[in-house]
């Protein structure tokens, strides 16, 4: 049996990696737990996990191709759901995660554990309802003529930088909402004002050439760019490798401010 010292000394990075690590089984049982309480007492359980992307689904498509007329070199039924999968899988775990410390303060108060397994548990949660929405996109992919290509096997690899980034946001604003609680209303405007910074429903030859490479800066535009060009062929801008650059950095910052005030939260939340 593996004994936990808890100490008032702040841990090293190694040995709290080391606490996460053995208390990973939380991770699963903390997203279970999530799933069940969601779905509980529906008809349809993780079917309505469909309803959301595919009525944003309807609405992009008869909007923007429709009355707007966007023109994509493969379906643009599939341009948006590409889109929209890595964008509701984002912002399900930024807006998820930032929330997670202050929806389970009784766990907190009642367990010692690294909290922040708390966030990570969200991701676990946002993980399976991406695989459903990512069902769909495949079954389209069968439907429409689209060429298969190598570069599809390294689609899987985009899902990374994503979480990173959403992760990273969602850690630093969720340790620095615990004593400034009005912070935390920024997490539904910067989800709702985000996505039209982010290529998800309209082509990036819509934007001004001068314009063009700052959209990139976007972590989420990087990525979505990215799997993109895996699936469909877009072609690749390089100054994606700044958003995917940005990603990592933004997870490492999130996770150091996260780690220096695990300690404090106990005393304020």
């Amino acid at each position: 049996m593996k004994i936990q010292r808890i100490s008032s000394t702040p841990d090293s990075l190694k040995d709290y990696i080391k606490k996460i690590w053995l208390n990973r089984s939380l991770i699963f049982i903390l997203a279970k737990r999530d799933l069940k309480i969601k779905y509980a007492q529906t008809v349809l359980g993780l079917t309505w996990t469909l309803v959301q992307p595919l009525i944003a689904l309807a609405i992009y498509t008869l909007f923007f191709s429709g009355l707007m007329n966007f023109n994509t070199a493969y379906p643009y039924i599939l341009f948006v759901l590409s889109g929209i999968l890595f964008w509701n899988l984002f912002s399900y775990i930024f807006s998820q995660a930032s929330s997670s410390l202050s929806q389970n303060q009784e766990l907190i108060k009642k367990l010692a554990f690294p909290k922040i397994i708390l966030p990570f548990s969200k991701v676990l949660l946002a993980l399976v309802e991406f695989s459903i929405t990512l069902l769909v996109l495949l079954l389209l992919i069968f439907y429409f003529p689209i060429e298969w290509r190598l570069s599809m096997l390294l689609a899987p690899l985009c899902l990374i930088p994503l979480i990173l980034f959403a992760l990273g946001m969602a850690l630093f604003l969720s340790a620095l909402t615990i004593k400034k609680r009005d912070l935390f209303h920024l997490v539904p405007f910067l989800v709702n004002f985000g996505i039209w910074l982010t290529p998800v429903f309209y082509p990036v030859s819509i934007v001004p050439e001068k314009y063009l490479n700052l959209i990139y800066i976007n972590p989420i535009a990087s990525v979505i760019q990215l799997f993109r060009w895996s699936m469909f062929g877009e072609a690749l801008n390089p100054y994606i490798l700044i958003g995917l650059l940005l990603s990592f950095l933004t997870f490492i910052v999130g996770f150091s401010f996260f780690k220096k005030n695990e300690d404090k939260i106990i005393d304020v939340i």
